[in-house]
Protein backbone atom coordinates (compact mmCIF):
# COMPACT_ATOMS: atom_id res chain seq x y z
CA UNK A 1 0.00 0.00 0.00
CA UNK A 2 1.31 3.45 -0.36
CA UNK A 3 2.49 6.05 2.58
CA UNK A 4 0.10 8.84 1.01
CA UNK A 5 -3.13 6.01 0.84
CA UNK A 6 -2.58 5.24 4.81
CA UNK A 7 -2.08 8.50 5.41
CA UNK A 8 -5.26 9.91 3.92
CA UNK A 9 -7.35 6.81 5.36
CA UNK A 10 -6.24 7.40 8.90
CA UNK A 11 -7.07 10.99 8.71
CA UNK A 12 -3.74 12.27 9.07
CA UNK A 13 -4.00 14.72 5.75
CA UNK A 14 -4.62 17.91 7.17
CA UNK A 15 -4.25 17.36 10.75
CA UNK A 16 -1.87 19.98 12.45
CA UNK A 17 -1.09 17.01 14.41
CA UNK A 18 0.36 15.80 11.45
CA UNK A 19 4.11 16.79 10.77
CA UNK A 20 5.64 16.59 7.38
CA UNK A 21 9.20 17.25 6.05
CA UNK A 22 7.14 20.31 4.23
CA UNK A 23 4.02 21.86 3.85
CA UNK A 24 2.02 23.79 6.29
CA UNK A 25 3.35 21.84 9.34
CA UNK A 26 6.66 21.07 8.61
CA UNK A 27 9.55 18.98 11.04
CA UNK A 28 11.44 21.64 12.11
CA UNK A 29 8.65 23.69 14.06
CA UNK A 30 8.71 20.94 16.53
CA UNK A 31 10.99 21.99 19.52
CA UNK A 32 13.32 19.61 20.80
CA UNK A 33 12.17 16.91 18.25
CA UNK A 34 12.67 18.67 14.71
CA UNK A 35 16.23 17.59 14.49
CA UNK A 36 15.40 13.63 15.27
CA UNK A 37 12.57 13.82 12.67
CA UNK A 38 14.39 15.59 9.73
CA UNK A 39 17.77 13.02 10.76
CA UNK A 40 15.16 10.09 10.04
CA UNK A 41 13.47 11.57 6.76
CA UNK A 42 16.00 10.11 4.14
CA UNK A 43 17.14 6.46 5.38
CA UNK A 44 13.73 5.72 6.78
CA UNK A 45 11.48 7.37 4.05
CA UNK A 46 9.84 9.03 7.01
CA UNK A 47 6.81 10.36 5.54
CA UNK A 48 5.15 12.12 8.35
CA UNK A 49 4.82 12.11 12.15
CA UNK A 50 1.48 12.07 14.10
CA UNK A 51 1.89 14.24 17.43
CA UNK A 52 0.32 15.72 20.09
CA UNK A 53 0.93 19.40 20.09
CA UNK A 54 1.18 22.82 21.99
CA UNK A 55 1.32 26.05 19.87
CA UNK A 56 4.09 28.32 21.44
CA UNK A 57 4.25 32.24 20.97
CA UNK A 58 7.53 31.44 19.09
CA UNK A 59 5.70 29.64 16.26
CA UNK A 60 7.56 26.41 17.52
CA UNK A 61 5.37 23.82 18.74
CA UNK A 62 6.10 21.46 21.69
CA UNK A 63 5.12 18.04 20.75
CA UNK A 64 4.30 14.83 21.85
CA UNK A 65 5.38 12.41 19.13
CA UNK A 66 3.17 9.31 18.61
CA UNK A 67 3.05 7.39 15.52
CA UNK A 68 5.80 7.73 12.55
CA UNK A 69 5.01 6.28 8.84
CA UNK A 70 7.79 5.36 6.72
CA UNK A 71 8.00 3.68 3.30
CA UNK A 72 9.87 0.30 2.76
CA UNK A 73 10.97 -1.26 -0.59
CA UNK A 74 10.03 -4.86 1.22
CA UNK A 75 9.98 -6.58 4.51
CA UNK A 76 13.92 -6.70 5.08
CA UNK A 77 14.12 -2.95 4.69
CA UNK A 78 10.76 -2.67 7.47
CA UNK A 79 13.31 -4.38 9.68
CA UNK A 80 16.11 -2.04 8.91
CA UNK A 81 13.92 1.30 9.38
CA UNK A 82 12.13 -0.47 12.39
CA UNK A 83 15.94 -0.92 13.87
CA UNK A 84 16.62 3.39 13.01
CA UNK A 85 13.61 4.22 14.70
CA UNK A 86 14.20 2.24 18.23
CA UNK A 87 17.72 3.92 18.52
CA UNK A 88 16.04 7.40 17.53
CA UNK A 89 13.98 7.03 21.14
CA UNK A 90 11.66 9.12 19.95
CA UNK A 91 8.51 7.84 19.12
CA UNK A 92 6.48 4.84 20.40
CA UNK A 93 4.70 3.37 17.15
CA UNK A 94 5.51 2.80 13.59
CA UNK A 95 3.76 2.14 10.44
CA UNK A 96 5.53 0.89 8.03
CA UNK A 97 3.85 0.80 4.40
CA UNK A 98 5.54 -1.81 1.58
CA UNK A 99 4.37 -2.35 -2.02
CA UNK A 100 2.18 -5.20 -0.68
CA UNK A 101 1.96 -4.79 2.95
CA UNK A 102 1.59 -2.17 5.95
CA UNK A 103 3.27 -3.33 9.24
CA UNK A 104 3.02 -1.25 12.93
CA UNK A 105 6.22 -1.77 15.41
CA UNK A 106 7.32 -0.62 18.86
CA UNK A 107 9.31 2.33 18.04
CA UNK A 108 11.05 1.38 22.00
CA UNK A 109 11.35 -2.51 21.55
CA UNK A 110 13.43 -3.79 18.82
CA UNK A 111 14.64 -7.32 19.02
CA UNK A 112 17.54 -9.51 17.14
CA UNK A 113 16.24 -10.80 13.95
CA UNK A 114 15.59 -14.61 14.38
CA UNK A 115 16.65 -17.62 12.86
CA UNK A 116 13.66 -19.23 10.97
CA UNK A 117 11.25 -16.24 11.70
CA UNK A 118 10.45 -14.69 8.41
CA UNK A 119 10.21 -10.79 9.12
CA UNK A 120 6.76 -10.36 7.94
CA UNK A 121 5.98 -12.54 11.36
CA UNK A 122 7.22 -9.72 13.58
CA UNK A 123 6.46 -7.03 15.43
CA UNK A 124 3.18 -5.35 17.15
CA UNK A 125 1.18 -6.32 14.10
CA UNK A 126 1.76 -9.17 11.49
CA UNK A 127 2.76 -7.82 7.68
CA UNK A 128 -1.08 -7.28 6.85
CA UNK A 129 -1.82 -7.35 2.85
CA UNK A 130 -5.79 -6.41 2.41
CA UNK A 131 -6.31 -2.90 3.40
CA UNK A 132 -9.56 -3.09 4.54
CA UNK A 133 -7.97 -5.70 7.10
CA UNK A 134 -5.34 -3.46 8.07
CA UNK A 135 -7.25 -0.37 8.45
CA UNK A 136 -9.75 -2.41 10.83
CA UNK A 137 -6.71 -3.77 12.64
CA UNK A 138 -5.28 -0.08 13.18
CA UNK A 139 -9.04 1.52 14.04
CA UNK A 140 -6.90 2.88 17.35
CA UNK A 141 -4.51 4.42 15.11
CA UNK A 142 -6.57 7.31 13.59
CA UNK A 143 -6.22 11.02 14.25
CA UNK A 144 -9.45 11.21 15.65
CA UNK A 145 -8.53 8.16 18.20
CA UNK A 146 -4.97 9.46 19.00
CA UNK A 147 -6.70 12.72 20.06
CA UNK A 148 -9.08 11.27 21.64
CA UNK A 149 -6.83 8.70 24.39
CA UNK A 150 -8.61 5.41 22.54
CA UNK A 151 -4.96 4.77 20.88
CA UNK A 152 -3.44 4.62 24.61
CA UNK A 153 -6.51 2.68 25.85
CA UNK A 154 -6.11 -0.15 23.58
CA UNK A 155 -2.51 -0.49 22.94
CA UNK A 156 -0.91 1.39 25.37
CA UNK A 157 0.41 -1.67 27.56
CA UNK A 158 2.03 -2.85 24.25
CA UNK A 159 4.69 0.41 25.28
CA UNK A 160 7.07 0.04 27.84
CA UNK A 161 10.55 2.04 28.63
CA UNK A 162 12.62 -1.11 29.96
CA UNK A 163 13.06 -2.10 26.14
CA UNK A 164 14.12 1.39 24.96
CA UNK A 165 17.22 2.22 23.31
CA UNK A 166 18.89 3.87 26.84
CA UNK A 167 17.47 1.24 29.02
CA UNK A 168 18.50 -1.93 26.92
CA UNK A 169 22.21 0.32 26.52
CA UNK A 170 22.41 1.01 29.83
CA UNK A 171 22.37 -3.03 30.78
CA UNK A 172 24.27 -4.11 28.02
CA UNK A 173 27.05 -1.28 29.25
CA UNK A 174 26.67 -2.23 33.34
CA UNK A 175 27.10 -6.00 31.65
CA UNK A 176 30.64 -5.26 30.08
CA UNK A 177 31.13 -3.27 33.32
CA UNK A 178 31.30 -6.50 35.27
CA UNK A 179 33.07 -8.64 32.78
CA UNK A 180 36.02 -6.02 32.99
CA UNK A 181 35.98 -6.30 37.15
CA UNK A 182 35.73 -10.03 37.29
CA UNK A 183 38.61 -10.11 34.69
CA UNK A 184 41.62 -7.99 36.34
CA UNK A 185 40.00 -4.98 35.79
CA UNK A 186 38.91 -3.66 39.36
CA UNK A 187 39.00 -0.39 39.64
CA UNK A 188 35.52 0.73 39.20
CA UNK A 189 36.30 4.01 37.64
CA UNK A 190 38.69 3.31 35.54
CA UNK A 191 36.47 0.58 33.87
CA UNK A 192 33.35 3.24 33.61
CA UNK A 193 35.93 5.51 31.95
CA UNK A 194 37.13 2.71 29.29
CA UNK A 195 33.53 1.98 28.86
CA UNK A 196 32.68 5.46 28.21
CA UNK A 197 35.48 6.40 26.02
CA UNK A 198 34.35 3.55 23.76
CA UNK A 199 31.02 5.25 23.72
CA UNK A 200 32.40 8.49 22.99
CA UNK A 201 34.78 6.87 20.37
CA UNK A 202 31.50 5.09 18.69
CA UNK A 203 29.33 7.93 18.55
CA UNK A 204 32.06 10.16 16.59
CA UNK A 205 32.74 7.31 14.32
CA UNK A 206 29.32 6.64 13.18
CA UNK A 207 28.60 10.78 13.31
CA UNK A 208 31.26 11.12 10.54
CA UNK A 209 32.85 13.32 13.13
CA UNK A 210 36.11 11.11 13.58
CA UNK A 211 36.14 10.60 9.60
CA UNK A 212 38.91 8.71 7.67
CA UNK A 213 40.76 12.19 7.08
CA UNK A 214 40.88 12.71 10.35
CA UNK A 215 42.58 8.53 10.77
CA UNK A 216 44.80 9.61 8.18
CA UNK A 217 45.61 12.95 9.35
CA UNK A 218 47.05 11.17 12.34
CA UNK A 219 48.79 7.71 11.11
CA UNK A 220 45.91 5.20 12.05
CA UNK A 221 43.50 2.90 10.54
CA UNK A 222 40.17 2.22 12.04
CA UNK A 223 40.11 -1.33 12.47
CA UNK A 224 43.35 -0.82 15.07
CA UNK A 225 40.92 1.13 16.88
CA UNK A 226 37.37 -0.52 16.82
CA UNK A 227 36.40 -4.38 16.97
CA UNK A 228 38.79 -7.57 17.83
CA UNK A 229 41.87 -6.43 15.83
CA UNK A 230 41.87 -2.81 18.18
CA UNK A 231 45.78 -2.05 19.33
CA UNK A 232 46.18 -0.64 22.84
CA UNK A 233 48.46 2.15 21.21
CA UNK A 234 46.50 2.73 18.90
CA UNK A 235 43.50 3.05 20.75
CA UNK A 236 46.00 5.87 23.24
CA UNK A 237 47.55 7.80 20.56
CA UNK A 238 43.29 8.41 19.02
CA UNK A 239 42.40 9.23 22.35
CA UNK A 240 45.49 11.95 22.89
CA UNK A 241 44.69 13.49 19.22
CA UNK A 242 40.68 13.93 19.86
CA UNK A 243 41.64 15.49 23.42
CA UNK A 244 43.71 18.41 21.71
CA UNK A 245 41.12 18.58 18.66
CA UNK A 246 38.10 18.47 20.47
CA UNK A 247 39.38 20.70 22.82
CA UNK A 248 39.46 18.70 26.22
CA UNK A 249 39.13 14.92 27.80
CA UNK A 250 36.55 13.30 28.89
CA UNK A 251 36.52 10.22 31.11
CA UNK A 252 40.13 10.73 31.88
CA UNK A 253 42.17 7.23 32.40
CA UNK A 254 45.25 6.26 34.31
CA UNK A 255 48.09 5.73 31.22
CA UNK A 256 50.55 4.43 33.43
CA UNK A 257 51.00 2.16 36.77
CA UNK A 258 48.97 -0.50 37.62
CA UNK A 259 45.09 1.20 37.34
CA UNK A 260 46.37 1.31 33.28
CA UNK A 261 44.02 -0.74 31.52
CA UNK A 262 45.72 -3.71 29.81
CA UNK A 263 45.71 -4.22 26.28
CA UNK A 264 43.41 -7.32 26.46
CA UNK A 265 41.15 -4.91 28.21
CA UNK A 266 40.90 -2.37 25.31
CA UNK A 267 40.86 -5.28 22.97
CA UNK A 268 37.50 -6.45 24.42
CA UNK A 269 35.59 -3.78 25.00
CA UNK A 270 36.27 -2.51 21.36
CA UNK A 271 35.07 -5.75 19.64
CA UNK A 272 31.93 -6.22 21.99
CA UNK A 273 30.95 -2.55 20.55
CA UNK A 274 31.80 -3.65 16.88
CA UNK A 275 29.19 -6.35 18.07
CA UNK A 276 31.64 -9.63 18.20
CA UNK A 277 34.19 -11.79 20.97
CA UNK A 278 37.79 -11.35 20.28
CA UNK A 279 38.23 -14.91 21.21
CA UNK A 280 34.76 -16.77 19.19
CA UNK A 281 33.90 -13.99 16.86
CA UNK A 282 30.26 -14.66 18.14
CA UNK A 283 27.89 -12.04 18.77
CA UNK A 284 28.20 -10.45 22.28
CA UNK A 285 25.85 -9.27 24.43
CA UNK A 286 23.53 -6.77 22.07
CA UNK A 287 26.24 -4.07 21.13
CA UNK A 288 25.48 -5.01 17.28
CA UNK A 289 21.81 -3.72 17.96
CA UNK A 290 22.99 0.08 18.90
CA UNK A 291 23.53 2.53 16.15
CA UNK A 292 25.21 5.81 17.48
CA UNK A 293 24.37 7.87 14.24
CA UNK A 294 20.47 7.86 15.17
CA UNK A 295 20.91 8.15 19.02
CA UNK A 296 20.45 11.69 19.75
CA UNK A 297 22.96 13.31 21.95
CA UNK A 298 20.62 14.16 24.73
CA UNK A 299 19.75 10.45 25.09
CA UNK A 300 23.04 9.48 25.32
CA UNK A 301 24.32 11.81 27.57
CA UNK A 302 21.20 10.76 30.17
CA UNK A 303 22.77 7.28 29.90
CA UNK A 304 26.00 8.30 30.68
CA UNK A 305 24.79 9.85 34.04
CA UNK A 306 23.38 6.71 35.32
CA UNK A 307 26.13 4.64 34.00
CA UNK A 308 28.28 6.85 35.71
CA UNK A 309 26.36 6.46 38.69
CA UNK A 310 25.40 3.27 38.40
CA UNK A 311 25.80 0.73 41.82
CA UNK A 312 28.92 -0.28 42.67
CA UNK A 313 29.21 -4.11 44.06
CA UNK A 314 30.62 -2.31 47.44
CA UNK A 315 28.25 0.43 48.03
CA UNK A 316 24.65 -1.47 47.93
CA UNK A 317 23.93 0.60 45.47
CA UNK A 318 24.16 3.84 46.92
CA UNK A 319 26.69 5.79 45.60
CA UNK A 320 24.19 8.15 43.39
CA UNK A 321 21.78 8.54 45.57
CA UNK A 322 24.62 9.92 48.50
CA UNK A 323 26.08 12.25 45.93
CA UNK A 324 22.36 13.59 45.69
CA UNK A 325 22.65 12.21 41.68
CA UNK A 326 19.36 11.44 39.87
CA UNK A 327 19.17 11.56 35.88
CA UNK A 328 16.02 13.30 34.23
CA UNK A 329 14.78 11.54 31.16
CA UNK A 330 14.82 13.87 28.41
CA UNK A 331 10.84 13.63 27.87
CA UNK A 332 10.57 15.41 31.50
CA UNK A 333 13.37 17.70 30.52
CA UNK A 334 11.50 18.90 27.47
CA UNK A 335 8.09 18.86 29.50
CA UNK A 336 10.03 21.52 31.92
CA UNK A 337 11.39 23.48 29.42
CA UNK A 338 8.44 23.96 27.79
CA UNK A 339 7.06 24.99 30.73
CA UNK A 340 9.45 27.40 31.90
CA UNK A 341 8.94 28.85 28.29
CA UNK A 342 5.56 29.38 28.50
CA UNK A 343 6.33 32.28 31.90
CA UNK A 344 9.66 33.02 30.76
CA UNK A 345 10.24 33.01 26.75
CA UNK A 346 13.85 32.43 25.87
CA UNK A 347 14.91 36.25 23.73
CA UNK A 348 18.15 37.30 22.75
CA UNK A 349 20.84 38.00 25.26
CA UNK A 350 19.18 35.91 28.20
CA UNK A 351 21.65 33.27 29.19
CA UNK A 352 20.93 30.17 31.08
CA UNK A 353 22.26 28.59 34.26
CA UNK A 354 21.67 25.11 35.81
CA UNK A 355 23.37 24.71 39.13
CA UNK A 356 23.16 21.05 39.36
CA UNK A 357 23.86 20.29 35.92
CA UNK A 358 24.87 16.85 35.68
CA UNK A 359 25.80 15.44 32.61
CA UNK A 360 23.91 18.64 30.74
CA UNK A 361 20.51 17.42 29.52
CA UNK A 362 18.69 20.70 30.32
CA UNK A 363 22.05 22.25 28.87
CA UNK A 364 21.70 20.30 25.41
CA UNK A 365 18.27 21.37 24.84
CA UNK A 366 18.72 24.47 25.91
CA UNK A 367 21.59 25.22 23.73
CA UNK A 368 18.97 23.47 20.76
CA UNK A 369 16.52 25.87 21.56
CA UNK A 370 18.59 28.26 20.95
CA UNK A 371 20.31 27.63 18.17
CA UNK A 372 17.05 26.56 16.41
CA UNK A 373 15.71 30.42 17.23
CA UNK A 374 18.94 32.03 15.99
CA UNK A 375 18.51 34.62 13.03
CA UNK A 376 21.37 32.63 10.84
CA UNK A 377 19.43 29.15 11.54
CA UNK A 378 17.28 27.62 8.34
CA UNK A 379 15.79 24.07 8.28
CA UNK A 380 18.26 21.26 6.68
CA UNK A 381 21.22 23.88 6.11
CA UNK A 382 24.27 23.86 8.20
CA UNK A 383 25.61 26.60 10.41
CA UNK A 384 29.04 28.31 10.94
CA UNK A 385 30.58 26.79 13.34
CA UNK A 386 32.12 30.52 14.67
CA UNK A 387 27.99 31.44 15.60
CA UNK A 388 27.43 27.94 16.78
CA UNK A 389 30.13 28.38 18.93
CA UNK A 390 29.37 32.24 19.80
CA UNK A 391 26.16 30.75 20.86
CA UNK A 392 27.56 28.33 23.28
CA UNK A 393 30.15 30.43 24.79
CA UNK A 394 27.60 33.48 25.42
CA UNK A 395 23.97 31.89 26.51
CA UNK A 396 25.20 28.37 28.19
CA UNK A 397 26.56 28.04 31.64
CA UNK A 398 26.34 24.67 34.24
CA UNK A 399 27.83 23.67 37.84
CA UNK A 400 27.87 20.22 38.73
CA UNK A 401 29.80 18.72 42.11
CA UNK A 402 30.95 16.00 39.61
CA UNK A 403 33.42 16.31 37.83
CA UNK A 404 32.80 13.26 35.46
CA UNK A 405 29.63 15.06 35.07
CA UNK A 406 31.00 18.07 34.02
CA UNK A 407 33.01 16.85 31.82
CA UNK A 408 30.04 14.78 29.77
CA UNK A 409 28.16 17.99 30.13
CA UNK A 410 30.73 19.64 27.65
CA UNK A 411 31.25 16.71 25.65
CA UNK A 412 27.58 16.77 25.11
CA UNK A 413 27.41 20.60 24.08
CA UNK A 414 30.38 19.98 22.13
CA UNK A 415 28.53 17.11 20.01
CA UNK A 416 25.34 19.25 19.58
CA UNK A 417 27.17 22.00 18.63
CA UNK A 418 28.50 19.24 15.62
CA UNK A 419 25.25 18.04 14.93
CA UNK A 420 24.58 21.75 12.93
CA UNK A 421 27.58 21.37 11.09
CA UNK A 422 28.46 19.86 7.46
CA UNK A 423 30.62 18.11 7.27
CA UNK A 424 30.85 17.70 11.11
CA UNK A 425 34.57 16.98 11.12
CA UNK A 426 35.27 20.48 10.08
CA UNK A 427 37.28 19.45 7.27
CA UNK A 428 36.23 22.94 5.34
CA UNK A 429 36.87 25.27 8.38
CA UNK A 430 40.51 23.48 9.25
CA UNK A 431 41.22 26.63 11.42
CA UNK A 432 38.30 26.41 13.59
CA UNK A 433 38.91 25.40 17.23
CA UNK A 434 35.84 23.87 19.00
CA UNK A 435 35.34 26.12 22.47
CA UNK A 436 37.14 25.16 25.76
CA UNK A 437 34.13 24.83 28.11
CA UNK A 438 36.20 23.39 31.30
CA UNK A 439 35.95 26.39 33.67
CA UNK A 440 34.85 29.11 31.62
CA UNK A 441 31.32 27.97 30.82
CA UNK A 442 31.09 24.21 33.32
CA UNK A 443 32.19 24.86 36.85
CA UNK A 444 33.24 21.48 39.05
CA UNK A 445 31.76 23.13 42.26
CA UNK A 446 29.32 23.43 44.90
Amino acid sequence: MDANTLIDALGYSGSRNFLTLGGDHPFHLAADFGHIFQRAQKPCKLQGVYTLRHPEETGRDTVVPVVYVCEASDEQDARRIHRIVWNQNAVPFLLVTAPDTIRLYSGFRYDRPQAGVPPAATGLLKAVADIRAALKALEAFHAERIDDGTLWEKWGNRVTPRTKVDWRLLASLNELDGWLQDNGLDDPEVSHALIGKYVYLNYLREREILSDLWLEEWGLEASRIFGRRAQASAFWRVVERLDERLNGSVFPLPTSGPRRPKKEHIRKVAATFAGDDPESGQLALDFGLYDFSFIPIETLSVIYEQFLHSPRPDDGGSAGKEKGAYYTPVPLVNFMLEELDSIRPFRDGMRVLDPACGSGAFLVQCYRRIIEQDSEFEPGKPMRPRRLRELLERHIFGIDRDEDACRVAELSLTLTLLDYVDPPDLRRTPQFRLPDLHGTNIHQGD
